[in-house]
């Protein structure tokens, strides 16, 4: 009975066997490919891909066989769905020695709303900032929607992360919620700060550091820890034994984290002697002799070395733009001083630059520019400077020192001559010009300038036909000027945000040479206000602008008028735009601009992007001249307003704009055109 029980059961197992066996297809027998080829993605798709796959262990690096290509087709699925593609599909065949991969993506997915939760530190409009930033600068797309990837969604938690640690929490976390919807894929960022972490302590260790030093450091207690304060206290210290001479200082520091949420940061410091500046020599100098680059470098041989004083004086040398390369090579000497040898090499100093283009009361225009920025060897700057368009043409020769005595004002001297053509006269002018002038900050040249200038003007016509009450045509002119200006814009050639504020005075006297006396002083001021908040993915946004420009010129001492040379005028791109360029009254009865004594003017303007760097604009100007002080009346105010349109390039604004006169006087036209190139306040 057993035995024919176990006879049934090996004839029903082998049975079985036989019908898997037949249900089951096997693999093709194929050879490995040779060749592969994928189709449907581009040269840098088709890279990324590869590199993906490598990343999954599946490199398609021949000979492939058919279970190496099915898995890689299914990773490539993978790899796109990752990157936003989420109706992609994927198949592959063997012909002959190639393997064929036809890959179809279908549309896009974008990234959808962005939100983020928790993080009471940071703001949800700086969080999500954060996390735009970041995926645009991942995708590569500083403008419109945004494609869906994960790898740049993971970037985006780091950088929140990272965002939040420099707030003190160390142990925040970030978890990404992905909704997908209709080719859209909203994303929620949930953030767990953690506890926040504060500086509890700062140990100085060391012998001779002044206690100034150390209470300096220790200013920081209490402040939320940052990773990398401990090397900011470290660079400090540093610096502070540099600026008292220790110029082999060695420090190190340690980081201990404490239960109660506080940093304790140890600097361990050996200050090494104090040096004095020993011998300073020079090497690999050509035209710049060894004397003029230890003068204007300004150290001092056996004073105390200074690490502040030695950076302001190698930065003095770079700004000088003579110099490829200056690298200082430190030598110690036994007796506590310290040698310093300036391996340089000078760069070409001489440059020629063209400049053509048109304006609309210029016309056609070229100029050439010639600039040696190492004047027989001084480290001195020379330019010539020449123009010639149709209205005008001329020259200007400059040399400035921009370390005059041996300090950060630059002395200036130029040069000029002129014949100048304008809606109002054509005159020839010649003449030079002393200027003093102090910029305290470089990037938006912030600063000060004071000048004496004199200069010839002959040859003269002037176009109205009263002459302007018997003033001088031709005539000379002595004056001393002083100007200042405070700028604080975003960005000097397309600014958007801050302000600009500059005043300049100047006083023309018989005293200095001159055959004419006035004074004039002129003042502006210009607020810029974005409407939305400039960020790196949205540089470009809408934006107001308010602009005010006063002046006011006073003749005195046996000058009765002044000339018209000297004049303000209105009317043009620049300031009153439904007039062309000086057009605006007072004009004699032939229509003749003649300038005034006193001049106001206002603008506003709202400037609205409608794709990229090309912006819609809406302006209203204002404006009144008058041809004396005494005669100045308010209903002689111009108004005007108009539409325009602004293209921004890196070299500036592609302006043109139409001004429609709304308040009109006897002879004022309609409205006018303006083309012109830079902003326009």
């Amino acid at each position: 009975m057993g035995s024919e029980h176990g006879w049934r059961l090996r004839v029903l197992l082998i049975g079985v066997f036989t019908v898997l066996a037949a249900s089951i297809t096997p693999l093709p027998a194929v050879a490995p490919a040779s060749v592969v080829e994928i189709q449907g993605l581009s040269a840098p798709q088709q890279a990324r891909a590869r590199s993906a796959l490598r990343r999954y262990d599946v490199p398609l690096t021949p000979p492939v066989d058919v279970i190496t290509a099915d898995d890689a087709a299914f990773y490539f699925r993978e790899v796109l769905l990752e990157d936003g593609f989420s109706d992609a599909e994927v198949t592959y065949e063997f012909a002959g020695d190639r393997l064929i991969f036809r890959v179809e993506e279908g549309a896009r997915n974008v990234v959808g709303t962005i939100r983020v939760e928790g993080g009471a530190v940071l703001n949800s409009a700086t969080s999500r900032a954060i996390v735009e930033a970041a995926l645009r600068q991942e995708t590569l797309t500083p403008f419109g929607r945004i494609p869906y990837f994960e790898h740049a969604t993971r970037v985006a938690s780091e950088r929140l992360v990272a965002a939040f640690a420099q707030e003190g929490y160390l142990e925040s976390t970030v978890r990404v919620e992905s909704t997908p919807s209709a080719h859209r894929v909203n994303l929620e960022f949930l953030v767990k700060e953690g506890r926040r972490f504060t500086i509890g302590d700062v140990k100085v260790l060391g012998e001779g550091i002044a206690p100034e030093i150390v209470a300096s450091l220790r200013e920081s207690l209490g402040d939320p820890y940052r990773s990398g304060d401990e090397i900011l206290l470290r660079g400090r210290l540093s610096d502070a034994l540099r600026n008292s001479g220790h110029f082999q200082s060695r420090i190190r520091f340690q980081v201990e984290r404490k239960d109660d949420a506080t940093i304790t940061i140890l600097l361990d410091a050996e200050p090494g002697p104090v040096f004095r500046i020993g011998r300073l020599r020079v090497t690999g100098n050509g035209q710049v002799t060894e004397t003029t680059f230890l003068r204007r470098l300004g150290l001092k041989e056996g004073t105390r070395y200074n690490g502040k004083a030695f950076d302001a004086a190698l930065g003095r040398m770079w700004e000088t733009s003579a110099f490829e390369n200056i690298e200082p090579v430190f030598e110690p000497q036994a007796d506590g001083t310290l040698d310093i040898k300036f391996q340089t090499e000078e760069a070409p100093a001489k440059q020629i630059s063209t400049t053509v283009g048109y304006g609309q009361w210029d016309q056609g225009f070229v100029g050439v520019h010639y600039s040696d920025r190492n004047f027989l060897g001084s480290l001195n700057r020379f330019s010539l400077d020449a123009f010639y368009s149709a209205k005008s043409y001329g020259v200007i020769a400059t040399l400035s020192d921009p370390w005059l005595f041996r300090g950060d004002v630059t002395g200036t001297s130029r040069a000029f001559y002129a014949r100048r053509e304008t809606p109002a006269y054509q005159s020839s002018i010649y003449g030079g010009a002393l200027l003093l002038e102090k910029t305290s900050n470089l990037r938006n040249q912030t600063g000060w300038s004071a000048g004496l200038e004199w200069r010839d003007t002959s040859d003269s016509t002037v176009f109205a036909d009263d002459q302007l009450d018997g003033a001088l045509v031709d005539y000379r002119l002595g004056a001393v000027s002083i100007s200042q200006t405070f700028d604080r814009r975003n960005d000097p050639l397309m600014p958007m945000k801050g302000f600009f504020l500059s005043w300049d005075g100047l006083l023309a006297t018989e005293v200095l040479l001159g055959d004419v006396s006035f004074g004039r002083l002129r003042a502006q001021a210009t607020y810029y206000l974005p409407l939305q908040k400039i960020q790196p993915g949205r540089a470009f946004v809408p934006f107001f602008v308010l602009n005010h420009r006063a002046g006011i010129l006073a003749p005195f001492a046996s000058t009765q008028s002044v000339p018209i040379q000297e004049r303000f005028f209105l009317g043009g791109p620049n300031s009153v735009r439904s007039f062309q360029l000086d057009g605006m009254a007072p004009r004699d009865s032939e229509g003749q601009p003649g300038g005034g004594l006193l001049s106001l003017l206002w603008n506003a303007e709202l400037q609205i992007p409608i794709f990229r760097a090309l912006y819609f604009v809406v302006f209203a100007d204002a404006g009144n001249l008058a041809p004396t002080l005494e005669t100045f009346d308010w209903d002689d105010t111009r108004i005007a307003g108009g539409v325009g349109a602004r293209f921004y390039t890196p070299l500036g604004a592609v302006r043109l704009d139409y001004g429609y006169n709304l308040i009109r006087g006897e002879g004022d036209p309609v409205g006018a055109w303006q083309f012109g190139f830079g902003f326009t306040f």
